[in-house]
């Protein structure tokens, strides 16, 4: 039960950091640094800025589905977790210059940990200590 509340908590943190780039795209002036540019000089209160910090709502969804949905046993976390890992990855990426590195590595670290989870037999046993 232990790994199972761990996992959980895992996950549903890493879901919820993603409100960190909305956040960021939307509060007033003052109430986080702004300074530093992703990719290509894009900031995150640029329109493109924005847009990009809105897709980061996506990954915060499926982890918190898919953390419900592994939780409850249900047959649909696999897929709605793979798919929100690897839009975390994507969404991260552009960004990684201007996060803390303990956030993007400790991100991309669950993504791919989620990942291997998912599509190997470590993934099974694990899932079936749940039960």
């Amino acid at each position: 039960m232990l790994v199972k509340i761990v996992t959980a908590a895992v996950l549903l943190a890493h879901g919820i950091g993603h409100v960190m780039a909305p956040q960021a795209a939307f509060l007033p002036p003052g109430a986080f640094p702004r300074t530093a540019a992703g990719v290509g000089g894009l900031t995150i209160t640029s329109g493109a800025g924005r847009v990009m910090a809105m897709v980061w709502i996506l990954p915060m969804l499926g982890f918190l589905a898919g953390t419900y949905g592994l939780w409850t046993g249900a047959d649909w976390w696999r897929p709605v977790l793979a798919a929100a890992a690897i839009v975390s990855i994507a969404v991260v990426l552009p960004w990684w210059n201007v996060m803390p590195a303990f956030s993007y590595i400790g991100a991309i670290a669950v993504d791919l940990i989620t990942l291997v989870a998912i599509y190997t037999p470590v993934g099974d046993q694990l899932v079936k200590s749940f039960s």
